[in-house]
């Protein structure tokens, strides 16, 4: 049918007069025959529909449902309503392959780390299945991943009283401009008594987050370095990298107001 088209329209009348009529005819012949073609190039017929996206196989579904389990085991809103976690997997999901993660929350909590804000979207991603039930972690092999984290004064102090290692000095925080005041009792065998100092929040190159005693008062008295140290020592790192889930390359730490705030 379409070369029948053609040739009617290679024939049409006037083509075969000469000089300038010859040359619009021509012309227009040839614009009519692009355009057909044009047509029928583009034709529904033509047309590719996109295939839907293939949903994980069984194997598939169970990893799913075991990294939100894992990833829910370890980050919570702190006042135990549900927290917002979007897995969208790939066919090869089987395998540890999501096409994006998204875990979003307010008053949040992450193993040891408090945030009045947390916001994480990872895309790419694969996770290192095997670890899921051997270990019982989600560990990350590759990843492309954006967060946000919020800590308040209150979120940091709530990190102090939860260590192991300083739940017992009662520390208080709160940002004094870029830096941050610290008071609580120093409960060493030896050295005890009641402590204020100042101190400032640092990311390491390994990305994580220190807290750096600038200066230290024991009993009024300004504290020997080796208290400063083994206090340092106690404290840090405050935020700890391997904790975070997806690998987010933080780059920005700042502090805002009564804010700090940690962002890739």
């Amino acid at each position: 049918m379409f070369t029948q088209k053609l040739r009617f329209l290679l024939s049409v009348p006037g083509a075969e007069a000469s000089g300038t009529g010859m040359r619009v005819s021509s012309i227009a012949s040839r614009a009519v025959v692009l355009f057909v073609l044009g047509t029928t190039l583009v034709s529904p017929t033509f047309l590719a529909k996109a295939a839907p996206a293939a949903k994980p196989d069984a194997q598939g579904q169970k990893v799913v449902k075991r990294v939100e389990q894992l990833l829910r085991g370890i980050i919570k809103n702190q006042d135990g309503t549900p927290l917002s976690i979007r897995l969208t997997p790939t066919s090869k999901a089987s395998q540890g392959y999501f096409s994006e993660i998204r875990i979003s929350g307010g008053a949040t909590k992450l193993k040891s780390l408090f945030a009045t804000e947390f916001q994480l979207h990872a895309q790419n991603v694969q996770i290192d299945v095997p670890a899921l039930w051997s270990e019982g972690k989600v560990r990350t092999k590759k990843a492309q991943t954006q967060m946000r984290v919020v800590i308040t004064e209150q979120d940091l102090t709530k990190m102090l009283g939860n260590s192991k290692s300083t739940k017992d000095m009662g520390l208080t925080v709160k940002y004094v401009g870029d830096k941050m005041s610290i008071t609580g009792t120093l409960n060493y065998p030896f050295v005890n008594g009641p402590i204020s100092g100042l101190g400032k929040l640092r990311q390491t190159s390994d990305h994580n987050v220190y807290l750096d005693i600038l200066s230290l008062q024991l009993r009024g008295v300004e504290a020997p370095g080796f208290i400063k140290n083994q206090l340092s020592s106690r404290i840090n790192p405050v935020i700890k990298y391997a904790t975070v889930p997806f690998s987010p390359p933080f780059r920005s730490l700042r502090v805002i107001g009564n804010k700090a705030i940690l962002s890739t």
